[in-house]
């Protein structure tokens, strides 16, 4: 018996230990995919025009002010954090103050009637009682006013012990939190040079692409460079399954939310310029609101990709994923399991966008398809 255990536990283990290694293997080759994707880019702009140089210097721009938002929004939650717990320290320290009062008021009472006894009680009353058990019940009253004052000084002492340890935690909450205040300002003073280093850059590549011809041309270039991702992701994850448990992409057809709540600007098929129409949505929403996945899934790209900034791309298994591009932040790194409305990413412009928002497609086999078809009415 205890063999054929043991020999389950070591099936069980190397079964664990294989598993963990093709895990690692999966995100080894889900993360060269990124790699090889910022080498073409470093490689292009060694030999590029002043256009490309434009648009290195635009990723390297809106990656930094990525870092800076998600530095900011995680600063923001510690000062929002480090408030709470400095207004429960003091709540504390004030009820504590109450009780103190509370506490020295019947300590004065009961030392003030111990004065009147004398300092000779138990043989006062000995002295003082004929009947033994009268005597009895006094003494046995006695002890238990000697041991309530024991306890109502005891608890006065920690009443005061707390309120000296509470002084010390109040001084390092607020010492903590005008540090995060300072260190806030500094980011937003960084956010606002990035923003306007953006801006400039942006009116440059305007100045660039003058015609509608140039502008297609990077269009296409754009949506080859995609091709090109999608591919090289294919190739990557063509061996790796989903887990059994995940409920398969279309069967969830026509009942997946939408991943932001956004007026949608441009929809599957319609005309985004005299050749080309667009592949997905395009939803309005403000800088910020959060991205969710449509379905469950893992994480095969979450980086950026010129043209469409900081993309995440999730695969759904059978052939299925979807896209989402222009994000202000990722949170989601490649090779992460989500489920279905998990946050993936915060809404944003990048990608050299005016608009704030998200553009959204579907693919099966590589080929986009009507997200209308996949979610609900909205």
């Amino acid at each position: 018996m205890f063999r054929s255990t043991l020999l389950l536990a070591l099936i069980f283990l190397a079964c664990f230990q294989l598993a963990l290694g093709d895990e690692r293997e999966e995100q080894k080759k889900l993360k060269a995919v990124s790699s090889d994707i910022r080498n073409i880019e470093n490689a292009l702009q060694k030999n590029a025009g002043k256009r490309e140089r434009l648009n290195h210097q635009l990723r390297k721009a809106e990656i930094e002010r990525s870092r800076i938002q998600k530095t900011i929004a995680e600063l923001e939650n510690q000062l929002a954090a480090f408030s709470r717990e400095l207004s429960a320290l003091r709540s504390e320290q004030s009820e504590l103050e109450a009780n103190k009062q509370k506490q020295q008021q019947l300590i004065y009472q009961q030392i003030n009637m111990a004065y009147r006894l004398g300092r000779e009680e138990p043989v006062k009353l000995l002295l003082n009682q004929e009947d033994p058990d009268r005597l009895a019940r006094s003494l046995k009253y006695y002890n238990y006013f000697l041991t309530a004052r024991a306890e109502k000084l005891d608890r006065y002492i920690e009443t005061l012990d707390r309120l000296s340890l509470l002084a010390g935690e109040i001084d390092t909450k607020t010492s903590q939190l005008q540090e995060r205040r300072e260190q806030l300002k500094s980011e937003e003073k960084q956010l606002e040079a990035s923003q306007n280093q953006r801006t400039s850059l942006l009116a440059e590549l305007k100045q660039q692409s003058t015609t509608d011809r140039q502008r297609l041309a990077e269009l296409q270039k754009e949506r080859a460079r995609l091709v090109e991702v999608l591919d090289a992701i294919d190739r990557a994850i063509a061996n790796i399954p989903l887990p059994e448990t995940a409920l398969p992409f279309k069967q969830s057809r026509g009942k997946m939310q939408w991943p932001v709540a956004g007026k949608l600007r441009h929809s599957f098929g319609s005309r985004r310029n005299a050749k080309m129409t667009w592949d997905g949505w395009f939803l309005e929403a403000p800088e910020g609101k959060t991205i969710r996945a449509v379905h469950s899934g893992r994480v095969v790209f979450s980086d950026y990709l010129r043209g469409y900034g900081l993309l995440v791309i999730v695969d759904h298994g059978e052939g299925y994923m979807s896209l989402y591009a222009h994000n202000q932040v990722l949170l989601k790194e490649t090779g992460d399991w989500v489920s279905t409305a998990d946050s993936i990413a915060r809404a944003g412009n990048s990608g050299g966008q005016t608009m704030s928002g998200l553009y959204f497609e579907i693919r099966h086999n590589g080929k986009p398809t009507n997200p209308k078809g996949w979610l609900t009415s909205g």
